[in-house]
């Protein structure tokens, strides 16, 4: 069953880490389209700032799982390495622990602010109208998939120990 729900999860993070790449992608180009429109024909894109700013946490926070699931979060290592592998173990687990409640909290207070904002309509300042909901809704998202890979990694590491 864990492998079944970690191929799953994978499969949901990979989607996130593409729709974050996307997300760069048209950052990137309606910037430019911008600097093209406004240096060429003097008549720049409404609200590019506000989009840009708007999309920005899909970028972060879409990419954090993966980038957990591949291993390529920054560690500090100088300690952990010259401790027994038991030790070693516990640490990871503790480190889990503290990082799965880390993204638990993050997840519950910026679902509350995404709610509030959806419900209320919330909207930027801008030349045409843009609801804040839809970026802040990146970071629950993100938040509970980060969270759920701690999880996994945790379950995984105990089953990998058991089977020691």
């Amino acid at each position: 069953m864990i492998v079944s729900v970690d191929r799953v999860l994978n499969k949901i993070e990979k989607t996130m880490f593409f729709i974050a790449g996307f997300v760069c992608i048209l950052v990137t180009l309606i910037i430019v389209t911008d600097v093209f429109l406004r240096f060429i024909f003097n008549h720049p894109l409404p609200a590019t700032w506000e989009i840009s700013e708007i999309l920005m946490p899909f970028i972060i926070f879409y990419a954090f799982a993966y980038t957990l699931t591949i291993d390529a979060h920054i560690r500090v290592k100088i300690l952990t390495e010259r401790v027994p592998p038991k030790l070693q173990f516990w640490l990871f687990i503790i480190g889990n622990s503290i990082s799965f409640a880390i993204c638990a909290l993050l997840a519950f207070y910026s679902f509350r602010l995404f709610w509030r904002s959806f419900i209320i309509r919330e909207e930027m300042y801008a030349a045409i109208k843009i609801p804040w909901w839809i970026g802040k809704s990146a970071m629950p998202v993100g938040m509970v998939m980060l969270m759920i890979r701690y999880l996994m990694q945790m379950i995984q590491s105990f089953k990998n120990k058991k089977s020691e």
